[in-house]
């Protein structure tokens, strides 16, 4: 029993780059780690390349693991749990990254009362710079929070907040790098208007942005602060400026982040009918 450290339940983006991260950074090894996914064809082709075991089903996955990571899409997780709620024992740890479904619809489908850890990450995860947030039951120890924390440190940072804010960490960095994508290609597109090679105008408007963001994280200054640095007076900065606000993308951005808050609750909602 719990021969395995953590198994993972689907193996599509994001559990397969949780898995790829997880061994390039030695955090697990690849023999305490279990995989299934009902995709037969794409389980068996993330085994062989990462040469980690698959489970031939759920049942076999949560009898071996201690932490059971539920990597599946909001629409398919009821069907998961249904299959292994009386399986679930008080001694595991259930992580589950789905999209605006709460603890306590987790809690629903299982026997016993288990550790429950509900986390947001999001997309840049492939590349180890995702932006995590995390939060847990009562029944979650703190050398079970250690260890989920490190699972997600593997691919980013990781914040721990009360659950009700993880509807706005979904609208916010769930969703954020699609509203980041525009950003970078609206720029791109400027560029390539006033003259610029296109493959050189998406390069520079990436690299800005990521000198932007990293700016921010290692300076700990205010965006404000930042900006102003940047915007002398009645130069070419502030000038582009008052475009921008004048085109409202503070506010559309801010509308952005409140409308996939307010969806992500609505999931959640809908569940519990």
């Amino acid at each position: 029993m719990n021969d395995k450290e953590l198994g993972i339940i689907g193996v599509g983006k994001i559990g397969s780059t949780l898995l790829k991260r997880l061994l390039l950074t030695n955090t697990i090894t690849k023999d305490k780690i279990s995989i299934y996914d009902t995709n037969s064809t794409k389980l068996n082709t993330i085994s062989k390349n990462y040469d980690v075991e698959p489970a031939t089903n759920n049942t076999e996955l949560i009898k071996a693991s201690k932490y059971i990571l539920i990597a599946v899409i909001p629409q398919v997780i009821d069907t998961v749990l249904k299959e292994i709620g009386n399986l679930v024992n008080k001694r595991q740890t259930i992580i589950s990254i789905a999209a605006g479904v709460s603890i306590d619809h987790i809690q629903k489908y299982l026997n016993e009362e288990v550790a429950i850890i509900r986390v947001m990450t999001n997309i840049p995860a492939l590349v180890g710079a995702a932006a995590t947030g995390l939060s847990f039951n009562k029944y979650v120890k703190p050398m079970d929070l250690e260890y989920v924390k490190k699972i997600f440190e593997a691919v980013g940072i990781v914040v721990e907040l009360q659950e009700k804010h993880l509807d706005a960490v979904t609208g916010l960095s769930g969703s954020g790098p699609a509203y980041i994508f525009i950003i970078i290609e609206a720029l791109a597109d400027g560029g390539v208007k006033m003259g610029l090679p296109r493959e050189i105008s998406q390069r520079l408007a990436a690299q800005t942005v990521l000198g932007a963001a990293k700016l921010i994280l290692e300076t700990s200054k205010h965006p404000g602060e930042l900006k102003d640095m940047v915007a002398t007076p009645g130069g070419t900065t502030i000038t582009a400026i008052h475009e921008i606000e004048s085109a409202k993308l503070r506010a559309t951005l801010i509308r952005a982040v409140e409308a996939a808050t307010l969806k992500s609750r609505s999931l959640n909602s809908l569940k519990d009918y």
